[in-house]
């Protein structure tokens, strides 16, 4: 049972439930959902809700009871970093998109959590929409461990240390005909997250070694690939991925991979990065 020590920390805690993957494909969630999902009480959360409503930060609709998030948190939103790196952004993906004929994302880290910031749709993606604002577990995604690469062993570790044991969010599932087995292109068979410390380090210094991350943990029947976009200071604040069908890929993982690289890397330098390398 977790301890909710303040209003603030309580509505917040809604507002995250309001924007997982599920509260997008299901046109927003019901009260009895978020109670479950956050594992508090529906009388409370439901004057949670009614209270967020009021204010424009969530959405009700009139008649599926659902609620989503609001206008005025959209507004707020679009003031914040977060949007004007995602357009500072827009450009690159576009580029990464034209290349290889997938949907291309741009993530940030927040604690645990990776949260998509923009994204880029691929004229035959099979997801349309449904990408920005959501937050995936950082350790399974390529986004996460293509941005936690880029930091100290010891600021893995206190990472580590702080969310390997935090509650999983839901893993995503996309309509494929006959989706096939997550594997992993290298050894030809599915790869597990990481249990312990000494394998999640393992698997970020294969991230720098490489430049980028891949995973087939995040969604079945999809790989991801993901580098690391700097800033001026040299310092990784973001991620540049792309997901692509195991079928459609093929045996072209480390082509994708260098791609998204080339991609991270003409952003950091329009960002200022000092970095020397193929852009």
């Amino acid at each position: 049972m977790r301890t909710h020590s303040s209003g603030l920390t309580r509505d917040l805690e809604v507002i995250e439930a309001l924007s997982l993957a599920e509260s997008f494909t299901q046109g927003g969630l019901g009260v009895n959902r978020v109670a479950e999902i956050t594992g508090r009480d529906k009388g409370q959360i439901s004057r949670v809700l009614s209270t967020l409503a009021a204010t424009g930060l969530v959405d009700r609709d009139a008649k599926t009871k659902r609620y989503a998030l609001g206008h005025r948190f959209y507004s707020l939103s679009m003031r914040t970093r977060e949007a004007h790196l995602a357009l500072q952004a827009e450009s690159r993906l576009a580029e990464l998109v034209a290349q290889v004929q997938e949907t291309a994302h741009l993530s940030v880290l927040r604690g645990g959590r990776v949260l998509t910031v923009k994204t880029l749709v691929a004229a035959d993606a099979v997801r349309r929409s449904g990408w920005d604002g959501i937050l995936s577990n950082a350790g399974i995604t390529a986004s996460g461990r293509a941005i936690l690469a880029g930091l100290t062993d010891s600021e893995i570790e206190l990472w580590w240390q702080e969310h390997a044991l935090d509650d999983p969010l839901p893993i995503l599932t996309i309509d494929l005909p006959n989706p096939p087995e997550p594997i992993n292109p290298k050894t030809k068979r599915a790869r597990r997250p990481a249990r312990s410390l000494k394998q999640f380090m393992a698997m970020l210094q294969e991230v720098r070694d490489l430049g980028y991350a891949i995973s087939d943990e995040f969604q079945s029947g999809i790989i991801d690939a993901a580098a690391p976009v700097r800033d001026s200071s040299n310092v990784v604040i973001a991620a540049i991925s792309v997901g692509a069908s195991v079928d459609r890929i093929g045996d072209q993982t480390d082509q994708l991979g260098q791609f998204v690289s080339g991609a991270a890397i003409r952003l950091s330098m329009d960002l200022g990065a000092p970095i020397v390398g193929p852009a």
